[in-house]
């Protein structure tokens, strides 16, 4: 590891300091503080109590992790956290190979559900072989030479949302829910999010590896309407609400993913049982409320 010129009595080390302005503080995550170092005989760090949340990574050597009383030897490959309101310690752990490390301090609305979901907890504040090729690599990005401006922070934190994303495990239920009870929301948070882009139920039936009739029926059963008909529904309660302003017919055709002003003026009426130009003079300015969805 190449690390700057820093030296104490008790390591070489690298660091850089973040001073969050408004604009980070309203993200998720930002950045605090970046480091790496190599240690020395006597590396010791501690007692601490942080007031935001530091992950540990180390890259060669081992390290005795002391939190809360529980002693705890991590090695090349493992990460220790270190979150706001406990007490940790740590030093070096005997080894035939220098210590290593690199850490990240950050904070932030996101950070404790980031830390939890990667898999740390207050009585497990580490985790054994995270360390990939593509890990150390997506880490060594955050010591770049560039200057911190703007671009810099939305670098640092794509590159921290990325970290987690690598640690992160997939989570075993997730692959074996296969039952309605999980697929049926996720069809329709999709159907919500996408309606808009001329979706088809074989675009929602794709999306969840499933087959469009066996889809088509479960979903009908479940929801007391079928796939088309919800679709359907989402277009035109968007339709009222878009004609309920300034935006032309044949703009809200577009906006809906119709192929021309005709095939929506054709579907609006069906559903409305008056035309788009008709609707908009009887209820303009009325304040249309969008109906309920199941």
């Amino acid at each position: 590891m190449v690390i700057g010129v820093q030296e104490t009595a008790k390591e070489f080390f690298e660091s850089k300091l973040f001073v969050p302005d408004e604009f980070a503080k309203k993200g998720g995550i930002w950045p605090l503080r970046l480091g790496r170092n190599i240690a020395k005989p006597s590396y010791q760090a501690g007692p601490m109590i942080l007031e935001y949340y530091n992950m540990h990574f180390i890259m060669e050597g081992k390290v005795e992790f002391t939190f809360d009383k529980e002693h705890i030897i991590l090695s090349k490959g493992d990460v220790f956290a270190m979150v706001p309101g406990s007490t940790f310690r740590y030093g070096l752990a005997p080894s035939d190979a220098t210590l290593q490390m690199i850490w990240i301090s950050m904070d932030g609305l996101q950070a404790p559900e980031l830390f939890a979901k990667a898999g740390f907890s207050k009585a497990t504040p580490y985790l054994y072989g995270v360390m990939s090729k593509e890990l150390e690599a997506t880490l060594r990005q955050l010591f770049l030479p560039r200057k911190y401006d703007m671009k810099r922070h939305n670098e640092l934190c794509s590159i921290l949302y990325r970290i987690f994303g690598l640690m992160i495990p997939t989570d075993p239920s997730e692959k074996n829910q296969t039952g309605k009870e999980n697929w049926i929301p996720k069809s329709v948070a999709f159907m919500d999010t996408y309606y808009m882009e001329n979706i088809t139920v074989r675009d929602v039936a794709d999306y969840l590896a499933l087959h469009r009739t066996y889809f088509s029926k479960m979903f009908s059963e479940e929801m007391g309407v079928s796939p088309v008909q919800y679709l359907h529904r989402l277009r035109m309660e968007k339709a009222a609400e878009l004609l309920s302003s300034d935006f032309m017919i044949s703009e809200v055709s577009l906006l809906l993913g119709y192929s021309d002003a005709y095939a929506f003026t054709h579907a609006f009426t069906k559903y409305y049982g008056s035309p788009p130009g008709s609707w908009r003079a009887t209820h303009r300015g009325s304040g249309i409320d969008r109906k309920v969805r199941p």
